[in-house]
């Protein structure tokens, strides 16, 4: 589904998180402690320089439009799941398979949870170009705008 510039960069950003998911997913499955040991720092790692900002800006930007809107439940949701996110990360100073499994089978549950409900929502609240400059012309402009554009012509 193609994303308002809104949301863009953070379902990039969820890409990535679903490739690190899938690493850690390999890495527990393999058994193998180095392997285990590797992608524990690498989550510990990419948890303190990307996804905490990730959610961070989620926390300020996203969810209070939605919490504005009425959207408790999925405020709650998201912001339950960061924290247990954060938690299973810092877990992974004791690097363990299931501790590894654990994390990716929970991130990638969270990122199809934002990219599948959240974000539908946010897309519906989060402001468009086209109401941005409506807002922004004057009344009699923006009224004229918005006539044409229900008639589907563009005069």
């Amino acid at each position: 589904m193609k994303r308002s510039p809104a949301l863009i960069e953070l379902s990039r950003e969820h890409h990535q998180a679903l490739r690190l998911a899938l690493a850690a997913r390999r890495a527990a499955v393999s058994g193998a402690d180095e392997e285990v040991a590797a992608l524990a720092q690498q989550v510990r790692a990419l948890m303190a320089s990307e996804l905490e900002q990730h959610f961070c800006r989620e926390e300020a930007d996203l969810l209070p439009l939605l919490a504005a809107a009425g959207h408790a439940e999925l405020v709650t949701r998201t912001l339950a799941e960061h924290r247990l996110l954060r938690q299973s990360a810092a877990a992974l100073v004791s690097p363990q398979r299931g501790l590894l499994l654990a994390f990716a089978e929970l991130l990638q549950a969270h990122v199809r949870f934002e990219e599948r409900e959240l974000f539908e929502v946010g897309e519906r609240l989060a402001p468009s170009p086209d109401r941005v400059a409506a807002a922004a012309a004057p009344p009699g402009e923006a009224a004229a705008a918005a006539a044409i554009r229900a008639s589907g012509s563009r005069g």
